[in-house]
């Protein structure tokens, strides 16, 4: 879970300092698995949130002494101290099930325009949701690698939809070509009819397969920037051959 979305769901900002230390150190150990917390990293918690610093010697006091402690010390260790296990047990039971969220991708058109693109088949919309997110967060070879995998998948979609993908079947025929092939029959059938955004095919393809395949290779923003323009122009010419739009 990203910390402002956990912020907002435990509505911190209204929060008491002993209580905005309690939830910053739920949230951290449901992120890393750490149980044991030093003072220090809990400012440290509280000031990445945009809370003022507060007195460390106070918040110690506020965290392990009195009815409302939360931590107490770590046996053995100086100046490190754990969950009391009853508070960490009701923190559990309240909040734990918000990161049981298996399939939900935050994502919001970063790089594809999900109000255009998405809405017509689940699988694309996961792809595109997933290409967005990996964007957003500086995965650019993750996007990369799923940009590719989208460009194949509404290639073949138009294949389809116009009743001639037996033309990039393998020799099985129970399969389809490689992305290459088919790029290669897709520049100059007749029946798919491509704009000239079909001399970018390879572009697309093989920035993927870079981001695949390359040892040494690591994508940049500015890898993913350069194609953006055009891949756009052709996921759109691609979704109405395929007849996803109108």
């Amino acid at each position: 879970m990203q910390l402002i979305d956990y912020i907002k769901l435990v509505d911190m900002k209204n929060k008491t300092e002993l209580e905005r230390a309690k939830l910053l150190c739920f949230y951290h150990y449901k992120e890393t698995g750490e149980l044991q917390f030093s003072i220090a990293k809990i400012i440290e918690l509280m000031v990445k949130c945009g809370f003022n610093t507060p007195n460390s010697t106070r918040l110690k006091d506020k965290l392990t002494k009195g009815r409302d402690k939360i931590l107490s010390p770590l046996k053995g260790s100086k100046g490190i101290f754990e969950f009391i296990p009853i508070i960490h047990q009701a923190l559990e039971i309240e909040l734990g099930t918000s990161w049981g969220d298996t399939v939900t991708i935050v994502s919001s058109s970063e790089l594809i325009d999900e109000i255009k693109f998405c809405g017509k088949r689940n699988y694309l919309d996961r792809l595109i949701m997933q290409i967005n997110h990996s964007y957003r967060f500086n995965c650019y070879d993750a996007s990369a690698v799923l940009m590719r995998r989208l460009f194949e998948v509404v290639l073949v979609l138009s294949y389809q939809n116009m009743g001639i993908d037996d033309q990039i079947k393998d020799s099985s025929g129970s399969g389809y070509l490689m992305l290459d092939g088919i790029v290669r029959n897709s520049k100059n059938n007749q029946t798919l009819k491509l704009s000239r955004i079909k001399n970018e095919f390879d572009t697309f393809r093989k920035v993927g397969n870079f981001s695949a395949h390359n040892i040494t290779y690591t994508a940049s923003k500015k890898d993913i920037d350069d194609i953006k323009l055009n891949y756009r122009v052709m996921l759109e010419e691609l979704y109405y051959k395929s007849g996803l739009l109108d």
